[in-house]
């Protein structure tokens, strides 16, 4: 039994982002661009490579909100009309496989215990072994190359890291 889930970011504080024009988001350090046929823009909302033609913001999200030395921030992708991701305990996207892979383990004051970089398909075994140790409240993936966020590790029947968050919304495009 896995003692962790991968979850992606809410998909509503973008929602209004996309009605805006090129000028406005670049007003706020925005980028509208779309996703091309072979990946490399994974969605950190669905935690999938959107399809070819696909709409997304490049955007810095505060993916360490907590008040905290490690409170940080950095570039992400979203892609339009997908909602938050939730995968079942153990399971890691396939675009996390096929990338190194920073992890880095945090207690529940935000403050760093562990960190390591291991290949994709390997972090299912890193997460098991980060959450061995009980003072882990979460693990945040980065993709270790360009060093991006990627998504957050959460323990099972724990609340959710960030307490504004709805759980458990299935990524589907809206229609």
């Amino acid at each position: 039994m896995h003692a962790w889930y991968l979850g992606g970011i809410d998909h509503r504080p973008f929602l209004h982002l996309f009605e805006k024009s090129d000028t406005a988001l670049a007003a706020l350090g925005i980028r509208r661009c779309w996703a091309g046929e072979s990946g490399g823009h994974p969605c950190r909302i669905s935690l999938s490579d959107p399809p070819g033609g696909s709409e997304l913001l490049l955007l810095s999200h505060v993916h360490l909100p907590l008040h905290s030395p490690y409170h940080a921030s950095g570039p992400i992708f979203v892609q339009r009309g997908v909602t938050r991701c939730v995968l079942p305990p153990g399971e890691v996207p396939p675009y996390v496989q096929r990338r190194m892979i920073s992890l880095r383990a945090y207690d529940q004051a935000a403050l760093m215990l562990a960190a390591e970089i291991s290949a994709g398909t390997d972090v299912g075994a890193r997460l098991d072994a980060l959450f061995a140790d009980p003072a882990v409240a979460f693990v945040q993936l980065h993709n270790a190359a360009h060093g991006c966020f990627s998504c957050q590790a959460d323990r099972v029947g724990m609340a959710p890291t960030w307490p504004d968050l709805h759980d458990v919304i299935v990524a589907t495009p809206d229609t």
